[in-house]
């Protein structure tokens, strides 16, 4: 039994202290981060080496947005945290996460892909207690309850050779996070929704891993920015305007939904009533007020 105000032996230690980490991924960036630690795709074979490229350069090649970044090239399909990784120690709460970053690669394979966890890897990621996962999938996505992505890209697309930034908050009390982004370069975009955690019992980040699923993807990041103090993290947000954002995000979807639904039934309606004219030499209308004569 743990003595009189001492920590049980199975329970995490946590770094209660605020603090601001940056990394500008300088020549000396390799003391901070390893690669990896993944080596292996989805079937458990060996991703030759050459296939993940882990530069510094300088992006893109118009002088005007060249930036001095950290290039990651490469990935393996469905195989995570096979890019770069660094560890916290005691576990981090951090309240806010920033990047700047930019991508190419398959829109329908996630890439550049940002995940916070509790635990180390050691082969499949939802063992690790995955508190924060961004990724870029057809946009930029939140992973939240039940792997349900959650889109928060809400000024346009991804440009190719443009920068993005992106801002987390994140609530350690109701462990949710906000995510707003700014792709055109004029401020963020008013956050839409919170997204809750992908595993409810993540109580801290031991682990930072960054990574791409795609082979042909190149993802650059200039900096990231991670910072844990004390108070409300949302406290800046209005709270009502985010629910009202979320309700009409949804709204649009549902509609969405409905248009697809009935733009079938009418393709089922033109078929049916073609089949039907085969058959007789009825049209649909015609058919329908000869079944009603019958009765």
């Amino acid at each position: 039994a743990a003595g009189a105000g001492s920590r049980p032996d199975d329970a995490p230690a946590f770094n209660t202290e605020d603090f601001e980490f940056t990394e500008t991924f300088g020549q000396d960036w390799e003391t901070r981060w390893s690669h990896g630690p993944s080596t292996k795709d989805e079937k458990g074979k060996e991703i030759r080496t050459q296939l993940i490229k882990r530069e510094l350069v300088k992006y893109p090649s118009n002088p005007k947005d060249a930036k001095q970044c950290f290039m990651l090239m490469g990935g393996a399909p469905n195989a995570p945290c096979t890019g770069i990784w660094l560890s916290f120690a005691p576990l981090a709460r951090p309240t806010e996460v920033e990047f700047e970053f930019t991508m190419n690669g398959k829109v329908d394979m996630p890439n550049a892909c940002v995940v916070f966890t509790q635990k180390e890897f050691n082969g499949a990621l939802p063992e690790c207690k995955v508190g924060v996962q961004f990724t870029v999938r057809g946009g930029m996505q939140l992973c939240g309850g039940n792997s349900q992505l959650v889109r928060i890209s809400n000024d346009g697309k991804i440009q190719n050779d443009k920068w993005n930034k992106v801002l987390l908050k994140i609530d350690w009390n109701d462990k949710v996070v906000v995510g707003q982004v700014d792709t055109r370069g004029k401020g963020y975009a008013p956050a839409i929704q919170t997204v809750p955690f992908r595993d409810n019992a993540c109580e801290g980040f031991g682990y930072l891993y960054i990574y791409n699923t795609d082979v042909q993807a190149t993802c650059w990041f200039t900096s990231l920015r991670i910072k844990q103090e004390q108070g409300d993290a949302l406290s800046g947000l209005d709270a009502g305007a985010l629910q009202a954002r979320a309700i009409l995000a949804k709204n649009l979807q549902e509609k969405q939904y409905q248009s697809a639904v009935e733009a079938d039934m009418e393709v089922g309606m033109v078929m049916g009533a073609i089949k039907s004219t085969a058959q007789h030499g009825m049209n649909l209308a015609e058919e329908q007020r000869a079944n009603n004569r019958a009765f």
